[in-house]
């Protein structure tokens, strides 16, 4: 009963950090960009910083309904681990309310005030929308680290008290933070540099790609010291994504790191933008992949404590027993509202939505 939400769950997952990956990169891209234009007076820059914009709005729309669903799956079928969540975590998950209740009245903000107030104070509202998207993981990633090397859990679980920022502490944490920011922005730049090179805007498109691959080789050897962390902090996840049954995903990510790198480089020195819907989409999948090994890797445990961990069994819903009806009908929600999305996301970024004027 418990396997088919577990993998319900882990697919939400992927498709929320897949849209909050852009969000976050377009949100800075947009926000710094528009301060360089009001600096700068340089009307190419704002446009880049529209553009940037629109693709946000299209993508935080996704990203918010995939996390709903989210909190949906996991208050249904896995309640004892938002009890133990919000107890042991309640200040880093607290942070990322907030951020949340920041970033969607400021975008909304951003969106309106265009040309309407003063560009500094323009500029001010647009930085804020993008700091707040990087606070956002600085409290979720924390459940990750945590599920995967219990720093914070650790206390509450040996002593029955934790310190509220305990998993702070952890050193996996803020590699995977690190990791999680250097992808978003690295992901927001080779899908600007995309829809830029479909707008026929070269800078935009070079803009797109100094983000891309600046970031990209930031992200790489932090990547690297990930995976040597989860060598001693959780060595379950570590031996299943090196020598296990994950093996092959990790083969996969390097192998699309690597390209895209390389396509990356080319499309920069050579100024062809034939290569940036390629680089757009191996920067998706590198994100994809990489969210499929930190979280199927666990399995069958939801919490990994060093070579075992605590079974997913342990955080089911011990009082409603949800018939496996209502699971396959969830599911097949969930594929439905995929095809709605990817039609309604073709259509509003290449058929209406860039098209207009903000």
């Amino acid at each position: 009963m418990t396997e088919l939400p577990f993998i319900i769950l882990g697919f939400a997952v992927l498709l929320h950090v897949v849209f909050v990956s852009i969000t976050i990169g377009t949100g800075w891209i947009s926000a710094y960009s528009r301060l360089m234009a009001y600096l700068k007076k340089d009307s190419e820059l704002e446009r880049v910083s529209r553009s940037a914009f629109r693709i946000l709005v299209v993508f935080e729309l996704f990203s918010g309904v995939w996390g709903t669903i989210i909190t949906v799956v996991l208050a249904g079928f896995f309640p004892t681990l938002i009890a133990l969540a919000t107890n042991v975590l309640f200040a880093p998950l607290l942070i990322a309310l907030i951020s949340i209740m920041i970033r969607i009245p400021s975008i909304a903000a951003f969106w309106y005030t265009w040309g309407r107030i003063d560009p500094r104070v323009h500029s001010a509202i647009g930085l804020l929308m993008a700091i707040s998207g990087f606070l956002i993981p600085f409290g979720f990633r924390t459940l990750f680290s945590e599920i995967n090397s219990p720093t914070a859990l650790g206390q509450f679980l040996s002593s029955g008290l934790a310190d509220p920022f305990a998993a702070y502490l952890s050193g996996l944490f803020w590699v995977l933070y690190l990791h999680s920011i250097f992808a978003s922005l690295s992901v927001g730049g080779f899908v600007v540099a995309y829809l830029m090179a479909e707008e026929g805007h070269e800078k935009g498109v070079r803009i797109g790609y100094r983000y891309g691959l600046g970031f990209l080789l930031l992200q790489i050897p932090v990547g690297a010291v990930h995976w040597i962390l989860l060598g001693s902090r959780s060595q379950y996840i570590f031996e299943a994504i090196t020598y296990g049954s994950f093996m092959p995903v990790l083969v996969l990510k390097v192998l699309a790191v690597l390209t895209l790198l390389s396509l990356g480089l080319k499309g920069y020195l050579e100024g062809k933008s034939v290569f940036a819907k390629y680089s757009a989409f191996l920067s998706l999948l590198a994100v994809f992949l990489g969210e499929l090994m930190n979280d199927g890797s666990r399995y069958p445990f939801m919490v990994v404590i060093t070579e075992g961990g605590i079974p997913i069994s342990s955080f089911a819903n011990f009082y409603i027993e949800i018939p496996m009806a209502a699971v396959y009908v969830i599911l097949g929600f969930l594929l439905l509202s995929i095809l709605v999305f990817l039609s309604a996301l073709f259509y509003a970024l290449f058929r209406r939505f860039l098209s207009e004027p903000i």
